[in-house]
């Protein structure tokens, strides 16, 4: 069982909660994760004070800053009506959660109080996980912070059930970032197919990248970044995923799809996803399918295993780096002599023209 823990997050909310039972009222400088409102939650309402105050808010009291809390303390004016957003003011309390992976399930329990959260995304990290868990908690003002995640694994997933073996890749641009579901890139790291989860305006952020031809950076924790070229153009396909507020999108390279070539293009590529029964022979299968289509010399399904073994030898054909969903890939030089090596196969009785 694994434990992440904000052991910073857990003072600072001691500490506030130390005030709270002094029956003070204590407001955040900005959002840091306590789950207090801030001091931009009284709006119009708050202006500059006179010492030994920072702040008023309107009529009702005054705010002073304390640099032990690293926030404020909020001193009400006897008599005055409280504002509206101090109304449902809760004391906090800390807690612990337990993550269940295989049903992507968090649980709290804080008391008497218990707290479930469903459609967790557990391969942003949990540090993502605890911030996003205690963004939620407080707007729906929960009086919790949670700050400690246990993992906990029912059973022990196989290595075939999960994508990655280790951490989840992103990809960014300067602006945005999402995970990587699966992807293929060439020697020259020419990006053949990626596919991303994450906030629709991320997507469309590193769409507009792609789109307008310009580098992508691929990270991964425990591996060297990569950095990857689009290529001319791309199909893609979206699906909203409810449970998650996120997207699915896919991109596929034009040169990776039957019937997308162009008579100048330099390569094509074929491409096989997780599910296939036998991944080798769909991927020889794919490239054989390819060269019929893409070039004017005629080719037999029977020539295959040969043709894929020379074409190899002689980088004509290349694999792919893949990953995730995309179990293997291939790209073909389309401007190879395909003539010449067919010829030369003939002659050495290595393929036949008769079945």
């Amino acid at each position: 069982m694994k434990t992440y823990e904000d052991k910073y997050l857990r003072e600072k909310v001691n500490r506030i909660i130390a005030r709270q039972k002094e029956g003070r009222i204590v407001i955040a400088a900005y959002k840091d994760g306590s789950g207090l409102l801030t001091r931009e939650d009284f709006g119009q309402e708050l202006t500059r004070a006179a010492y030994p105050y920072d702040y008023a808010v309107g009529k009702a009291g005054f705010l002073k800053y304390d640099s032990e809390l690293g926030g404020y303390l909020f001193t009400p004016k006897p008599g005055e009506k409280l504002p509206a957003v101090l109304s449902d003011y809760r004391p906090l309390s800390l807690a612990e959660a337990a993550l269940h992976l295989q049903e992507r399930m968090i649980q709290i329990q804080c008391g008497e109080t218990s707290v479930t959260f469903t459609g967790v995304q557990p391969w942003k990290g949990l540090h993502e996980v605890l911030r996003e868990l205690n963004e939620e908690l407080a707007r729906v003002n929960a009086g919790i912070v949670v700050w400690k995640i246990r993992l906990e694994e029912h059973e022990k997933a196989k290595p075939d059930d999960r994508l990655y073996p280790e951490g989840v890749p992103r990809l960014r641009n300067g602006q945005a970032l999402a995970h990587v579901t699966g992807y293929a890139y060439d020697n020259d790291r020419n990006l053949v197919y990626v596919g991303l989860v994450g906030y629709k305006t991320s997507l469309e952020s590193l769409k507009v990248t792609m789109m307008a031809g310009k580098s992508l950076q691929m990270v991964q924790d425990g591996v060297e970044d990569v950095m990857l070229s689009p290529t001319d153009k791309y199909e893609q396909a979206w699906l909203a995923m409810p449970e998650y507020t996120s997207h699915h999108a896919g991109f596929v390279s034009r040169l990776a799809l039957p019937g997308k070539w162009e008579s100048e293009d330099q390569a094509a590529y074929v491409l096989v996803y997780r599910g296939s029964m036998d991944p080798g022979n769909e991927l020889i299968s794919l490239f054989v399918g390819r060269l019929k289509e893409a070039l004017e010399v005629p080719t037999l399904d029977e020539w295959a295993a040969v043709l894929w073994k020379h074409a190899s030898n002689q980088n004509f054909v290349q694999n792919l780096t893949t990953g995730g969903d995309c179990i293997q890939g291939a790209r073909i030089d389309l401007q190879a002599n395909w003539q010449e090596l067919l010829a030369d196969l003939l002659k050495q009785e290595d393929i036949s023209l008769t079945v």
